[in-house]
């Protein structure tokens, strides 16, 4: 993965506030990113992804419309092109 594109790697946490369905809205964020065909890692806080630039920005781009249709969020997001490749 690491040939001429350009591999980034990224830290993404989504957080739902003011509701009661905090895991079925979080379970709609996870299955986008397991759908996305990058490489990621769930862990308690945040999910890690790794891919192409364009990828990671495009799966950004999904999550942050997906939060939005469900109402208030926040996401936080990190990247790096060192960790990546």
């Amino acid at each position: 993965m690491c040939g001429m594109e350009k591999i980034v790697a990224c830290q993404i946490s989504y957080v739902p506030v003011i509701t009661d369905r905090i895991n079925e809205k979080v379970e709609k964020i996870l299955a986008l990113i397991r759908e996305s065909g990058l490489e990621y890692s769930t862990g308690i806080f945040a999910t890690e992804l790794r891919g192409p630039k364009k990828g990671v920005f495009s799966l950004v781009e999904d999550i942050f419309e997906a939060a939005e249709a469900e109402g208030q969020f926040v996401l936080e997001v990190k990247l790096s092109n060192v960790c990546g490749c």
